[in-house]
């Protein structure tokens, strides 16, 4: 590397001055792409962000490597062959270092149980994820989680090593890669043994705590959120405030809010059910007060509430009297209505661009149609007489 990387001398850095060899325009408009002769600043690299803070009190936005050199991305530029002082964030470093040193914790007890791989992983200011190879269970998740936290409260040493060559080629280590010249290793006694080129806290109690958040299938193998030490404190925080909150809304004990919301559900559940019965005989109530097929071909019913299985259902039974086309409507003039449309002997596909040319929005088959339309009932109605003639009003 021709910069020199200061932040593997000493990962508290926070300031330094370095030359700066050079400063040219960056590819957004108001950037300046910044190389300097050495840099506490980590660039973006092996699935993290690169550190943040300020370079000759211009805001350091972004780090990364090119062509062997370190470029800082500022706000504004910095005269080169000048010495700058540059501060790195320090809340920001130190809560990448808890999550990286989590994360290699984690991976390293996946490893030795499974012989996974961490195939994947990236970290933000966001979130921490890691991809592995092969398949977890819940229960052994939890396991996991419980023997990491209890080797981070051992507070065993995270030591870097850059071992020789001729030891390397014989040491058992994780690594995504194939490496090539000088191989960091990031160990922790009795846990894990891994290739990296990120700062890591001194020690594990430094992590505090991690807790696997989120759990999804992901190519194989699963995909696990993690989070550590104050992101695991502000993650509880929410999650305290947010059941506190449904708590209180359902007048429920903070742990018994589950089984209250399972309650709740199973009375939304029924309450839909009675609507929806209710629903269908409302519909049939107005179908029966529609005039007979001897007064008009087509039949049109307009409600508001109505569900998709009820229309359904009722222009199926109208299909059976009207030998035209039958439709029912459910909504209101301010935000449209939702419809299903049936017919026996015409044919609706060939009709639905008709309907789309005058504003509905519509798909389905020869037999069926469904989809919404804005307007009052009257404007429909006047469309559907001057596409399909004469239309009897109920």
């Amino acid at each position: 590397m021709k910069t020199e990387e200061l932040y593997y001398q000493d990962v508290h850095m926070t300031r330094f001055t370095g030359r700066v060899l050079s400063c040219s325009e960056g590819k957004q408009k108001g950037t300046f792409e910044v190389v300097l002769d050495r840099t506490a600043f980590f660039p973006e690299q092996g699935g993290q962000k690169a550190d943040r803070g300020t370079l000759g009190g211009r805001a350091v936005l972004d780090a990364h490597i090119k062509n062997e050199e370190i470029v800082h991305l500022t706000d504004g530029p910095l005269a080169e062959g000048s010495s700058v002082e540059g501060e790195v964030d320090w809340e920001r470093r130190f809560d990448f270092m808890q999550q990286h040193t989590g994360e290699h914790m984690l991976s390293g007890r996946v490893h030795a149980r499974f012989g996974y791989d961490n195939v994947g992983f990236h970290l933000s200011e966001r979130e921490t994820t890691l991809d592995f190879n092969g398949p977890i269970s819940a229960e052994v998740l939890q396991e996991l989680e419980e023997e990491v936290n209890r080797a981070i409260w051992q507070n065993l040493p995270v030591e870097i090593k850059w071992p020789e060559k001729e030891v390397l080629k014989d040491l058992e280590y994780r690594s995504k890669i194939e490496l090539t010249g000088p191989v960091r290793i990031v160990e922790i006694p009795g846990i894990d043994r891994c290739a990296c080129c990120a700062p890591h806290v001194d020690s594990t109690a430094l992590v505090g705590l991690l807790k696997i958040t989120e759990a999804q299938n992901y190519k194989g193998g699963v995909r696990l959120h993690i989070c550590c030490g104050l992101r695991a404190l502000r993650d509880y925080r929410e999650k305290q405030e947010n059941n506190d909150a449904v708590s209180v809304m359902l007048s429920a004990k903070r742990d018994e809010t589950a089984a209250a919301v399972r309650r709740l559900k199973e009375k939304e559940g029924e309450a839909e059910h009675r609507a929806s019965v209710l629903g269908k005989r409302l519909l049939k109530a107005l179908a029966d007060l529609l005039p007979g097929p001897e007064a008009s071909e087509h039949a049109f019913l307009f409600t508001e509430g109505a569900d998709g299985n009820a229309m359904r259902q009722t222009v199926n039974e109208l299909v059976q009297r009207y030998p035209g086309v039958t439709a029912v409507f459910s909504g209101n003039p301010e935000s449209g209505f939702n419809f299903a449309m049936g017919s026996a002997g015409t044919d609706l596909k060939a009709l639905s661009g008709e309907l789309r040319a005058k504003g509905f929005r519509c798909g389905g088959s020869r037999e069926y149609l469904q989809g919404s339309v804005p307007g009052t009932e009257e404007e429909i109605r006047r469309t559907l007489a001057d596409l399909l003639g004469t239309v009897t009003r109920p």
